[in-house]
């Protein structure tokens, strides 16, 4: 049996209920499963243990409730819309319905950047990918129907069928680096709220972005102390909000990229030269800098390092190594938790990437910008990409690198010569700033003003680049043209990739798929028991629809004349 269909062979060994009864349970609450029961089922399905679990009936004795309440794609335009049946069905919560979606004869992304025709199962309730079946297998639609007849109809489901004609399905794009957009910007202590960074997470939806890194640029203590604390509360009330169903759908947020203080100060580019820094006391001055030490006041409101996710420092810098060191083997709180260094904003020499590298640095950040230019005697930063060999010897693998593929930070050929020298440590990044979706003219960027005009974004009065202004499926558009890549190539940039780099595309802990809605399940990848958030894209990679946990969260329709 092919590999794929290990779901298939779990149901089928499945044992049915002694009794062989087909008596539905009465109340609401018999006839309803649980999201936290279904999860479970999903985690003893992925590892093919499972012995219903939830004493099914056999199969013979239930019936078939699929509903297939099938999408139009006309077959002049790859644009996506929903038929009117799909758009006014509701779910019946008395009946204890929750729809499925299945995205039918689509051809879906995997890990070695093929595209292979099947369908995907998603589940709005736990949020998860339920099921994955591939064309290749000549009994996969029969297959297909049994595991969702096993499975599903006797928990009073519905599934909702749409044809994608044959359009792409990915893991929905993961943005590591993104300063704000659409007029908020996440540096901005004075006026940043909740309903901002909520505002930003739904639009980010339309360019096929599912999960994003907040980040600062260098700003002062006070305001780290303000914002950081701030967004931790906001990916609280979303974590909240999808507990309780009745989420606007968003994009996910995750913890934070502190990009700064601790750069070089030739190398600053953008940020303001009055908050740069050198960690010189090492983790204390890592503390210090974010308001962490103990001496602050306020203690009930300070946040911790676990709410973040990336730090970008100069790692040549006095007490780097150590801040280093310290930050990327963290215990914090009561859980392990690491954060990612990244080196960026930096003087370093190759030497020095490779002691960073070495203090457990794993990522580059802007590869080429704002970092020594590559040399054939003095290589900086850019010369770890083609080091496998010497790193290898040192027991070390080689850094992933983001690259904001704007058409302006990063020529095409440059573009083109990283990639093939480190393709699988590519990750697409915007490093878009508040002015992104807003036009030319002048916007903030912290505490300095960013002048925009088309692409490029400029500190006003100077030539010095300040963020970008493109979004993240213009990036992958860009770097599918500059390096003739495949099409899957260019989207494991912008998903699996990042979500290595967060250690995120498997679970993060064993239990994960023990609880209901499932906030630390694997993103980036297509995989039964990750989470349910897809992007459905045509071969010009335009983001036709966006799916977030399972809910469509954007579909772009065409306009009939």
């Amino acid at each position: 049996m092919s590999e794929h269909l290990h779901v298939y062979s779990a149901i089928a060994s499945m044992k049915e209920s002694d009794s062989g009864s087909s008596t539905e349970p009465t109340s609401a609450a018999g006839a309803n499963i649980s999201a936290s029961h279904r999860v479970s089922m999903i985690s003893s399905i992925s590892s093919g243990s499972i012995a219903n679990p939830l004493n099914l009936p056999p199969s013979s004795a239930s019936l078939k409730r699929t509903v297939s309440s099938m999408s139009s794609v006309e077959s002049t335009s790859t644009q996506l819309e929903y038929s009117r049946e799909f758009k006014h069905h509701k779910p019946d919560p008395e009946r204890g319905h929750t729809r499925l979606t299945r995205l039918h004869n689509a051809r879906i992304l995997q890990t070695d950047g093929s595209l292979l025709r099947g369908s995907i199962t998603l589940d709005p309730e736990s949020g998860l990918i339920v099921e994955i079946s591939l064309d290749h297998d000549e009994a996969g639609e029969e297959k297909h129907e049994e595991v969702l007849s096993q499975l599903f109809d006797c928990a009073k489901s519905y599934v909702d069928v749409l044809d994608c004609k044959g359009q792409i399905v990915s893991p929905g794009f993961i943005d590591i680096q993104l300063n704000g957009a659409y007029g908020v910007d996440f540096s901005n202590a004075r006026g940043l709220n909740a309903d901002d960074i909520f505002l930003v997470a739904r639009r980010l939806l339309a360019s096929g972005v599912t999960s994003f890194c907040p980040t600062m640029v260098s700003s002062s203590r006070e305001t780290y102390r303000r914002v950081i604390p701030l967004i931790r509360k906001a990916r609280e009330e979303q974590s909240h909000r999808k507990r309780q169903m009745h989420e606007t759908i968003s994009a996910n947020i995750l913890g934070m990229h502190l990009e700064g203080p601790f750069f070089a100060l030739s190398k600053r580019g953008a940020h303001d030269s009055k908050h740069i820094v050198a960690p010189s006391k090492g983790m204390a001055s890592v503390r210090e800098a974010y308001g962490l030490d103990s001496s602050s006041d306020d203690t009930d409101d300070r946040h911790h390092l676990k709410d973040i996710a990336i730090i970008t420092m100069a790692p040549e810098l006095e007490g780097a190594s150590e801040a280093i060191r310290s930050l990327t083997k963290l215990k914090d709180c009561d859980d392990q938790h690491s954060i990612v260094v990244s080196c960026g904003h930096t003087d370093a020499s190759y030497e020095d990437g490779i002691n960073a590298v070495s203090d457990g640095a794993t990522l580059l950040t802007h590869l080429y910008n704002a970092m020594n230019p590559f040399h054939h005697r003095q290589p900086g930063l850019v010369g770890l990409l083609s080091s496998e060999l010497k790193l290898a010897r040192l027991g070390l693998e080689r850094p992933y690198y983001s690259m904001i593929v704007d058409g302006i930070h990063v020529h095409e050929s440059a573009v083109c010569m990283a990639y093939n020298s480190h393709p699988r440590g590519c990750v697409l990044v915007t490093d878009a700033m508040a002015a992104m979706g807003l036009g030319d003219g002048e916007h903030s960027l912290g505490d300095m003003s960013v002048f925009i005009q088309g692409d490029r974004a400029t500190l006003l009065g100077t030539d010095i680049l300040a963020g970008s202004v493109v979004s993240m499926d213009t990036c992958v558009r860009r770097f599918k043209q500059f390096t003739g890549c495949s099409i899957g190539e260019a989207l494991l940039c912008a998903t699996l990739h990042p979500a290595m780099v967060l250690k995120r595309q498997c679970a993060k802990r064993k239990d994960t798929l023990a609880v209901g809605v499932v906030d630390d399940a694997p993103v980036g990848v297509l995989k039964v028991g990750a989470s349910a958030d897809l992007v459905l894209l045509n071969d010009d990679l335009e983001v036709l629809g966006t799916w977030v946990r399972g809910r469509n969260a954007f579909e772009r329709i065409s306009k009939q004349n």
